[in-house]
């Protein structure tokens, strides 16, 4: 019978292929949004209905502090997401200039403070004329990349300083969103692999000065759009 608008039959494909795209909100890491996904869907769908193993992935890790497009793939749905991503995705980013923090973004200790007043509007935008397109970009120490099968950033936490070597990233298009000293905020198209605060963090650098990313949003990944995303109040 039905069940949330769905048949049998379709309650089976969502549980063993489907895909789709949520929120994540703020200060929920990506994996503690599919745990959530997860008790949704084991709370809100009768047991015998459900595979004796529910497997939830996601389709790229965003900042735990970041917001926007989280592809989700439940069962074989998981295997299915790489085949269309393909690893494009948008976001719009706001960045302060003068600041620099250990992990890039909002949520670090500050490791510099630099002067900013003598960034222009103008050298702005030039500046970032030339992160765009093929590029050499270092990723940040806290990340979610991985060494001796663990992530980079837990290794920092603990002490350990790992060297981080550049890597060709690329960047589609890289747009002025808004500037008004010592904010700013910009709208990137990038493919697989580009960290966005790492972005960030060099173009502080080469204005002579320094920043960090204060909010960050993913508007798009692979097909899936903001208009695709399902709000936290709409899982069930």
């Amino acid at each position: 019978g039905a069940l949330m608008g769905l048949n049998r039959r379709e309650v089976h494909r969502l549980l063993t292929e489907g895909y789709f795209a949520v929120n994540k909100p703020k200060n929920w890491t990506s994996v503690q949004a599919l745990e959530e996904i997860k008790k949704v869907l084991r709370k809100d769908i009768p047991t015998h209905f459900q595979p004796p193993v529910l497997k939830l992935g996601h389709g790229g890790t965003l900042d735990h502090t970041a917001t926007g497009v989280l592809a989700v793939g439940v069962g074989w749905g998981c295997k299915l997401l790489p085949i269309f991503l393909h690893g494009d995705k948008k976001y719009i980013a706001a960045g302060r200039f003068g600041i620099a923090t250990n992990t890039y973004n909002e949520t670090g200790k500050i490791t510099e403070e630099m002067k900013y007043d003598h960034i222009t509007e103008e050298m702005f935008e030039n500046t970032l004329q030339k992160y765009t397109g093929k590029i050499y970009q270092t990723p940040p120490k806290y990340s979610a990349l991985k060494y001796q099968g663990r992530r980079i950033g837990d290794w920092t936490r603990e002490g350990m300083d790992i060297e981080m070597k550049p890597r060709p990233v690329t960047c589609y298009s890289l747009k002025s969103r808004k500037f008004s000293l010592p904010h700013f905020e910009i709208e990137v198209a990038c493919g697989g692999g580009f960290y966005v605060r790492s972005l960030v963090h060099d173009i502080g650098q080469a204005l002579s000065s320094c920043a960090h990313v204060t909010t960050l949003h993913r508007t798009k990944h692979g097909p899936f759009m903001e208009e695709d995303m399902l709000e936290h109040s709409q899982w069930n």
